[in-house]
Order: C-alpha cells, then structure tokens, then sequence
C-alpha cells in the first residue's frame, strides 16, 4: 500500500486547513493549547469522527485513511496533529458503548469531541444506577478544548479490594466523563508538543450512570470491521503518523532553506554543499521507509478485519513494532537536518526547531519509546508479550 494512494474527503479537508493550521503554529505553542475554532474546524470537516461508526453519524473511515489525515496535519503542526489523533483515538470507543449510550454521547448534535487517558489512575465504586468515579490522570491532550472525558478506571469494592473478571484479572472500565465533571490542572510546561494542551485532569465523586462506559476486553457492540482493528494498535501507528508528519514539515522546510541560505564566508546556497545533499538524502529514504512500512503492517493488519479474521499477534506485533519503528526513523531524520541546517536551525522564528522537538517528544510516548523494541523481540524470540497489543 503506497500512502500517496490513499484518498478521503476528509484528507482533502485536512488538506484544506494546514494553511491556516501553521500559520498559527506559534500561536498554539505559545498558549499551550490549541484554539476552540480550529478544533471546532476540525470537527466540522469530520476529522474527529473518523472513528466514530456511521450509525451515530460518524465517518468510520479505514485505518490507513485515519493514518494519512494524522499525518497531513501533524505536518502543520505536531501539536494539533497529536490533539486530533488523540481525539480519534477516544472516540474510537464510541463503538463499545450500549448502543443508546452510543447515541447519547457520539450522536447528538454537538458532536463529540472526547479527551482520552488510557492509563487507570481512577477508582470507582458501583452504586445504584451507575458507578462513582475519582481519579487523577496526566497528559490528557486536548483536554481544554473537550466536551467529553474517557478514562481508565480501576473499580473496587466496599473494601477498596480491586474487583476482578472472570479470568481473574482487575476489572478495568472506561468511563466517559461530562465537560462539567472534569476539573483541569494547567500542569502542560514542556520542550515538545507544547501547544496540545496535555494537561492533568481531575473527577471528585463523578457519578456516571449505568452503561456510560467501556469494557475494552468485550466485543464491539457495533459490530463492523474498523472496531475489530485493535484500538491500542491503532492509536500506536496514528503516533507513529503524527512523528511522521513532523519529519516530512521538517525536509520540506530544510530544502526551502537550503536553497536559500548563503553560509557565512560561502559565495553558494547551502544546497550545494555535499553534506547537505547527502543528509538530506539520507533524511528522505528514512522518512519514506518507515512510512512505507507503517502503512504496510497496518494495511496487513485491516486486510483480517476486512475478511471478519481475528487479527493474529503476529500482525499486530508487526504493527507496534512498525510504529515505533517509523517514530524512532523519524526522530533520526530530523537529527540529520538540524545538523546540516546550522544556526538557523535553532531560531524561534524558524518552525524547524518546533519540528526537531516535536519530533522528538513523540519518541517517548509509550506506544512507540525505546522498550517497545525489547517488547517486540521477546514476542518473535519467545512468544511472550506483556501488556496490550
């Protein structure tokens, strides 16, 4: 599967809006966070519900289309292209939800435009006619510009014992929190993705009522093929896409540059120098092959679900490891353009130095750091896999 072949109305609205995406850029960084308008843009162009399944309105989109929209405006700008990625990625779970839950939440007018924290920092409690929920949760992104909250959460019993399923394992659950519930702690003062607004959010004693949550080791009650694609798997390649879209803002901004730029002491652009042609050379094979490869292993990945097969491990183990694969080359590429760059490379004004730190702050995430590979490896060397895939 060639990326450049794939095509939506909404990559041509994405399309559409990296204009006016980088051209407040700055604005977003400097902020912290993104505007209520352009994320109300994004949602009227139906990025956001790209996940979200037709019956609730929603555009249920492929995954490798999910993948090219990332990407196009993550290359306007990380910050938003992680924001929206994120917000595809909770909605996704709109298909898990009881079908009148569903239609409440991602079916209404104001569509939904969900924060997500995968990680089960709450405890909640059941009571009649729902459940209770506190919690604290970090680096939710996007949370100042959300209508809705989804959550990880630990339930326990009268005893604070942690409740557990059949197979013995904690019973994990995913409430969706109200804007109203969520208390937002403006804790976002980073190096990178400085403008996602990825805040640490609060619920004191929220009561969420029965069936307002997600139990993502059930089936999807909203039985089509993009809800069988795993969501951590989906989530791992959408922040590979926005590392990606990062990189690419990065070359296309070098060759601008290198074009231009008349070194000090030279009587030639940069693009004449060998160094250049040879870092920037080798920044494009990087860049396109961790592409090509990212949208191989999901294009592998979808081609079960198409045919209704359980996706095997071994798709999705090439998947992950395809993700933090392409955040890793990305990362890589954009090392080699800072250095070739020179001084221009770290001036406020120039959007490369936003790019190289964006670049790099997608490489920590935990879906594609460093110990995914270790992950990985002891998968094909043993069989063994700790945690979701």
């Amino acid at each position: 599967m060639q990326p450049e072949s794939i095509t939506c109305a909404e990559l041509d609205a994405a399309l559409a809006l990296v204009p006016d995406i980088t051209a407040q850029a700055q604005t977003f960084e400097d902020a912290r966070r993104l505007s209520p308008e352009i994320v109300q843009r994004m949602s009227d162009a139906g990025l956001i519900d790209m996940a979200v399944p037709a019956v609730y309105g929603g555009r249920e989109n492929t995954p490798l289309e999910i993948l090219r929209v990332d990407e196009a405006i993550a290359y306007a700008d990380g910050s938003t292209g992680w924001v929206l990625m994120n917000y595809q990625g909770t909605a996704a779970v709109s298909a898990f939800l009881p079908t009148h839950r569903g239609a409440e939440v991602f079916g209404a007018s104001e569509r939904c435009c969900p924060a997500g924290a995968l990680h089960p920092r709450g405890r909640g409690y059941f009571v009649d006619g729902g459940i209770i929920v506190s919690g604290r949760w970090g680096w939710v992104s996007g949370c100042d510009t959300a209508n809705w909250m989804w959550a990880g959460t630990m339930m326990l019993d009268d005893n604070d014992e942690p409740l557990a399923n059949s197979d013995g394992t904690p019973l994990i659950l995913g409430p969706l929190f109200r804007r109203d519930q969520l208390i937002i702690h403006d804790t976002w003062y980073v190096s990178g993705m400085c403008g996602s607004g990825s805040n640490d959010v609060e619920v004191q004693d929220a009561f969420v009522p029965e069936g307002r949550w997600v139990d993502l080791t059930h089936a999807p009650v909203v039985d089509r093929p993009l809800f069988h694609f795993p969501i951590i798997s989906l989530f791992a390649a959408g922040v590979a896409a926005v590392a990606l879209g990062s990189a690419q803002a990065a070359l296309d901004g070098f060759i601008d540059l290198a074009r231009e730029r008349i070194p000090f002491g030279r009587t030639t652009p940069l693009a004449e120098r060998a160094s250049a042609q040879i870092y920037a050379a080798r920044a494009e094979a990087l860049i396109d092959s961790a592409r090509n490869y990212l949208y191989e292993a999901t294009d592998a990945l979808w081609a079960l679900n198409k045919q209704g097969k359980e996706p095997t491990i071994e798709a999705r183990r090439r998947l992950r490891l395809a993700g933090a694969h392409a955040a890793e080359k990305a990362a890589e590429a954009v090392d080699l353009l800072y250095a070739a760059g020179g001084g221009p490379s770290i001036v406020t004004d120039n959007s490369f130095q936003r790019h190289w730190r964006d670049v790099h702050a997608t490489t920590v995430h935990i879906q594609v750091n460093h110990a995914q590979f270790e992950t990985m490896g002891k998968l094909r060397l043993t069989g063994e896999v700790e945690g979701l895939l």
